[in-house]
C-alpha cells in the first residue's frame, strides 16, 4: 500500500493490488456456492450464533439464501457488491442466483487475469459485451417455446420447470414430484397468460410443520392462522367484508378492563364506552359486512355487539396477510371507525369467511374470493415434518414459482445441464477471429467463462471436468445441440428428451446481462482509495455515504 502525500492521511491501493483483491473476493463468492450447483450439488449448512447465544441453523443449497447470510458480516466492498448484487436479483426474479454468482465470480476472475496480461480494460469491457451478444443471439435462436399449437402455455413443460426449481431435476432428493403439478395449477390460477402478466402475490405459500412435504395442498383464497373474537358458530359466511387499519375501541375505554363504579361519573364513562361500542358496531352493521378484518386491537363489547348483528371480527391481523385479505378480497381498507362514523360500502370486498383445517390444532381462516372477473387468490399450504423441513420445501416451492412466473412473461425455454453454455461458447469462439488480438482474446475468455456452467455441473457429478467439457463439445460438433450433463450425471445428447431438462429462458439471459453489467464496474477499478485517518464525528456525519452501485451512476 503506497501513502497518498498529497492528501495526508489517505493510502493508495495500486492497480495490481486492486485486481488481486478483486479476483480473491470474486472466487471467494463463488466458492460459497459452486458445489450447490445443479442436480447434484451439495447443501450448505449455515450455522449463526445469534446475540442471545443460540445458534440459529438452516440447511439449503439456495444461492442467494447462503449468500445473503452474510450481509452485515463482512467489511469487503467487493464482497458487499456481491451481496446486494444477489439481493437485487432475487428481488427481481427470485431464481437463478446462483448461476449469476458463479458466472459474476469467473467473469471478474478472468478480467482480472486478463488484465494483468496487458489487455487494456476497455478491450476486456467490449470483448465480453461482443460475446454476451452473440450468447443472447444463439440462445433466441436455440429457444424452445413453452406455448403448444393452440397458443396457449403446454402445461407439461411448465411442470418440467417446476421440477427444475423445486428439486435441481433430482426428484428423489425431495418427495415433490406428486406437487409440481400443483404449483403449476396455483401459478396459472393468478396467471393471464393472454396478457403475459401475473400476480404471485395472489399465490402465498404458507409453511405449516408436521406431517410430510407430500401432505402440502393447495387451498382456495387466504388460509391464515387466526382467531375469531367472538361469533365462531356464524362460521361459514359469505358477503362483504370490512379491513379496518387501526383498532376497533370506544373512545373512553382503551381496554377490556374491570371498572368498579364509584360515583356517577364513573357510571356515565362505562355507559358512554358500552353506547360507543354499540355505535361503531351499528355503523359497520349498516354496510352489511359480515366480517371486519382490524390491525389492531378490539374491544370485547364491541366483538359481542358485531357478533349479535351476524358479524365475525378477526383482530391482532398482521400487516402482511391484511395486504393479502386486500388483494383476495378486493377491499380497499380504512382507518379507525368512530361512532358517528359512516362507513362507504363501496370500499368493502367480498369473499367466503370459513374455518380451513390445516392439520394444526391451532385455527386457520380462509378467505375465499367471489368468482368475479380479475384474479383469485389461493394459498399453497406446505408441510413439512419439522419448522426447518417446511420452511426449506416452501423455499423450493417459491423458487418454482418464481421461474414459472418468468415461464408466463416470456413462454420460451432453454436445455439445461450445460447445453445452453456450450452451444453459446461455441457460437462466441466462432466469431472470435473477426477482431483485433486483445479484443479477440477477450471474446474467447469469455467462451470459456460459459463454459464454467457446464464444467462445475459436471465436477458437482462426480465426473472428470474437462473431460466432460470436452466430450459435449465433441457431442455438439456432431449435431448434438443439446447435449449436457444429465440429472443422473452422466452425458447425454439430448437432455430434453424425456421432456424435461429446460429452465426458463428469461431467468438465464437476465442473469448473464446482470453479470456482465456487474463485472463491466469491477473492471473500470483501477486502484482503491483507502481512508486511514481516525474516526471523528463531525467528519463522519460531514462526509455522504456512497454504495458501490452509485460510484458508477451515469
Amino acid at each position: 500500500m503506497v501513502t497518498n502525500e498529497l492528501y495526508t492521511g489517505w493510502s493508495t491501493v495500486p492497480g495490481s493490488e486492486t485486481r488481486q483483491m478483486i479476483r480473491d473476493a470474486s472466487e471467494e463468492m463463488g466458492g460459497l456456492v459452486r458445489s450447490t450447483l445443479g442436480p447434484l450439488g451439495l447443501d450448505k449448512m449455515v450455522v449463526r450464533r445469534m446475540p442471545d447465544d443460540e445458534l440459529r441453523w438452516f440447511v439449503s443449497n439456495d444461492g442467494s439464501a447462503i449468500v445473503e447470510e452474510f450481509e452485515g458480516e463482512t467489511s469487503h466492498p467487493v464482497a458487499q457488491w456481491f451481496i446486494r448484487a444477489v439481493e437485487d436479483h432475487e428481488a427481481d426474479y427470485g431464481d437463478g442466483a446462483t448461476t449469476f454468482v458463479l458466472l459474476a465470480s469467473e467473469l471478474s476472475s478472468t478480467a482480472m487475469d486478463l488484465i494483468d496480461d496487458g489487455v487494456h480494460p476497455n478491450d476486456v469491457i467490449e470483448g465480453f459485451s461482443i460475446g454476451a451478444q452473440r450468447t443472447i443471439e444463439r440462445w433466441n435462436e436455440m429457444a424452445m417455446p413453452l406455448t403448444n399449437a393452440t397458443g396457449t402455455l403446454d402445461r407439461d413443460r411448465l411442470r418440467a420447470i417446476a421440477m427444475t426449481g423445486m428439486t435441481n431435476g433430482r426428484e428423489t432428493s425431495w418427495p415433490l414430484g406428486e406437487f409440481a403439478d400443483t404449483v403449476v395449477e396455483a401459478v396459472m390460477r393468478v396467471s393471464d397468460p393472454a396478457t403475459r402478466s401475473i400476480r404471485l402475490d395472489h399465490a402465498k405459500t404458507v409453511a405449516v410443520p408436521g406431517g410430510s412435504v407430500g401432505d402440502s395442498m393447495l387451498l382456495d383464497g387466504v388460509v391464515l392462522p387466526g382467531e375469531v373474537v367472538v361469533g365462531e358458530h356464524l362460521l361459514p359466511t359469505t358477503g362483504p367484508v370490512l379491513l379496518v387499519d387501526a383498532s376497533l375501541k370506544p373512545r373512553d375505554l382503551s381496554a377490556d378492563v374491570n371498572v368498579t363504579v364509584e360515583n356517577d361519573a364513573d357510571a356515565e364513562r362505562v355507559a358512554n364506552g358500552r353506547r360507543d361500542s354499540e355505535e361503531i358496531a351499528a355503523a359497520i352493521a349498516a354496510t352489511g359486512a359480515v366480517a371486519v378484518v382490524a390491525t389492531g386491537d378490539a374491544d370485547m363489547a364491541v366483538a359481542k355487539e358485531l357478533a349479535r348483528r351476524g358479524t365475525v371480527l378477526l383482530r391482532n391481523v398482521k400487516h402482511t396477510d391484511f395486504e393479502y385479505i386486500k388483494q383476495a378480497t378486493g377491499a380497499t381498507h380504512r382507518g379507525p371507525i368512530r361512532p358517528d362514523t359512516r362507513i362507504d360500502p363501496e370500499i368493502l370486498g367480498h369473499a367466503t369467511v370459513r374455518f380451513r383445517d390445516t392439520g394444526r390444532d391451532d385455527d386457520w381462516i380462509a378467505f375465499e374470493p367471489q368468482a368475479r372477473a380479475g384474479v383469485p387468490a389461493v394459498t399453497l399450504v406446505v408441510r413439512g415434518g419439522t419448522q426447518a423441513v417446511a420452511e426449506e420445501a416452501e423455499r423450493r416451492i417459491r423458487d418454482s414459482k418464481n421461474a414459472l412466473r418468468a415461464c408466463v412473461i416470456t413462454p420460451k425455454a432453454l436445455p439445461a445441464g450445460g447445453a445452453a453454455e456450450i452451444s453459446a461458447a461455441h457460437a462466441v469462439r466462432s466469431i472470435a477471429p473477426r477482431f483485433d488480438g486483445r479484443e479477440q482474446l477477450a471474446v474467447e475468455a469469455f467462451a470459456d467463462v460459459l463454459e464454467s456452467i457446464p464444467r462445475t455441473l459436471a465436477a458437482n457429478a462426480g465426473l472428470d471436468s474437462l473431460a466432460a467439457v470436452a466430450d459435449l463439445r465433441a457431442r455438439y460438433e456432431a449435431g448434438h445441440h443439446r447435449a449436457a450433463v444429465s440429472s443422473d450425471g452422466t452425458l447425454i445428447d439430448d437432455v430434453t428428451a424425456d421432456g424435461g431438462g429446460i429452465d426458463p429462458y428469461q431467468i438465464r439471459v437476465s442473469g448473464l446481462i446482470r453479470a456482465v453489467e456487474f463485472v463491466t464496474n469491477l473492471v473500470r477499478i483501477d486502484s482503491v482509495l483507502v481512508d486511514e485517518r481516525e474516526p471523528s464525528v463531525d467528519r463522519v456525519l460531514e462526509e455522504p455515504k456512497v454504495s458501490p452501485e452509485e460510484m458508477f451512476d451515469g
